[in-house]
């Protein structure tokens, strides 16, 4: 059976990885007290996941880097797997934390990056907080799941019923690892695949334009929306800003969260998207924390990813986004016009298929010799290009279970990269939606305040939805 080769965009994550900038994406939640009063133990825990891997090999294997320049790193069975490695507790059983010290625990397991020789990812539960409570933080490698796939691999481990039968363990032997010169000569036998893949993305742009026109046209089209890509997203540099700033390997993860509902008011009543709606929240705070910050009120150029997964490839993991790039408008202190100005931006790159044309250029990359892949992922990680990634994440809007116990609280954590003090991830569970706030609190400590200016942002672009109507007797 062939092994799985990490895609040059997988790849592009361990690229742009250093001491000071780990690439997982995480998330933290918070699940209520068992309806039965059962504990959650770690020994449950590990057995309900052990059951449920069958479903996500990728969980039990580990990366395998050829020689070096012989093509990207290849996935294969983790020897050493433990289930006890991966899935581990924060506390003692009888042991209840404060909230202050889960989120310590948290912000210490964010702060410490997952080992490449082993399977890349790590599950921390904290079975009893002090208001009952049960706390969880799961980080997994960036070259392993992107954003959406990182969700929906969240929810084939939690239960969407509160009673849900796991099953038992399967059983699995490890295949043996191979040596470099295997992986040497499998890279070289693989060597046309990211060229393939680079044809296939132009050929699926080419594929989404309306019907009737002739291929070429398609294809000009396609290239079209590349070039305008690199010309709006890549080479048009960011601005010098306060967060722009070398950073250390200390993280922390703070957030807001709050209704849904005046937030789709909003989107109602001005016809935009609830993602513009998030998108003038955050700019609301980040003008908040310039002025706090001392500096003068001034736009920012963020990263938006995109998700390009088609519903077929739901299940798959890797990566499969595209990214664009939003002017935020802090300067303008009204609501209503950051928002019509942001609804303007994500129109526009919408209308000129920009994040399909990212998405041909991300792929075409695969066919660069390794020095230029180097240095074009360092390129499109770097301040120049972007201050700062904002990344709204579809969360369930159905109840969600981890052994019972409800889901009432998820943060997500995007991840930063060197010279990019802070980011920002937006999460929606049932009503609710939470900004979460990833930093180096010793870059930039005064991002420890974002959570009350999103809290008081939020209410302000809430305010410009007018009053809600109450449904009248004949409407009920």
């Amino acid at each position: 059976m062939p092994r799985s080769r990490l895609s040059t965009l997988d790849a592009s994550f361990f690229r742009v990885e250093t001491a000071s900038a780990h690439m997982h994406v995480a998330w933290k939640g918070r699940f209520a007290p068992r309806a039965d009063g059962r504990p959650v133990t770690i020994e449950a825990l590990r057995a309900s996941v052990s059951a449920r891997l069958r479903y996500a090999e990728r969980f039990r294997q580990r990366v395998a880097f050829p020689p070096a320049g012989f093509g990207e790193p290849v996935w294969i069975d983790d020897e050493r797997f433990d289930i006890a490695a991966h899935v581990v507790p924060m506390s003692a059983p009888d042991e209840p934390l404060s909230r202050a010290r889960f989120d310590e625990l948290v912000d210490r397991c964010l702060s410490t990056p997952l080992d490449r020789a082993r399977a890349l990812w790590r599950i921390e539960l904290a079975p009893q907080l002090e208001d009952g409570t049960i706390g969880m933080v799961m980080k997994i490698h960036h070259a392993m799941v992107d954003g959406k796939s990182a969700v929906e691999l969240a929810l084939l481990l939690l239960d969407v019923s509160a009673d849900a039968d796991h099953g038992d363990p399967d059983e699995w032997t490890a295949r043996a690892a191979p040596g470099p010169t295997r992986l040497a000569l499998e890279a070289l036998a693989d060597g046309g695949l990211e060229s393939l893949r680079a044809a296939g993305g132009l050929a699926r742009m080419a594929r989404s334009g309306p019907g009737g026109l002739r291929s070429g046209v398609r294809l000009a089209d396609t290239l079209r929306r590349a070039a305008l890509s690199v010309g709006e997203d890549v080479l048009k540099p960011a601005p010098s800003s306060y967060v722009n700033r070398p950073i250390t390997a200390h993280r922390a993860l703070v957030h807001h969260t709050t209704a849904i509902g005046p937030l789709l008011d909003v989107k109602r009543r001005h016809g935009v998207t609830l993602n513009d709606v998030a998108l003038c929240v955050v700019s609301g705070a980040l003008r908040e924390l310039s002025m706090r910050a001392g500096r003068v009120p001034a736009p920012l150029k963020v990263m938006v990813p995109v998700s390009t997964r088609a519903a077929e490839e739901a299940g798959d993991l890797g990566n499969r986004i595209s990214f664009v790039f939003v002017e935020l408008p802090v300067q303008l202190h009204r609501p209503a016009e950051r928002l019509a100005a942001i609804h303007a931006e994500t129109s526009r790159f919408k209308d000129q298929g920009r994040a399909g044309g990212g998405e041909t250029l991300m792929g075409a990359l695969g066919v660069l010799p390794e020095p230029l892949k180097e240095a074009a992922a360092r390129l499109a990680a770097s301040p120049r290009t972007y201050n700062l990634t904002v990344s709204n994440v579809p969360g369930p809007r159905m109840p969600v279970y981890l052994l019972g116990a409800e889901l009432i609280e998820a943060a997500p954590v995007i991840p930063i990269t060197d010279g990019h003090a802070l980011s920002i991830g937006i999460f929606t569970v049932r009503d609710e939606v939470t900004f979460s706030v990833y930093l180096d609190p010793t870059a930039l400590p005064q991002a420890l305040e974002l959570p009350q200016a999103l809290s008081a942002a939020a209410l302000e672009v809430g305010a410009i939805a007018g009053p809600r109507r109450a449904r009248s007797a004949d409407a009920a």
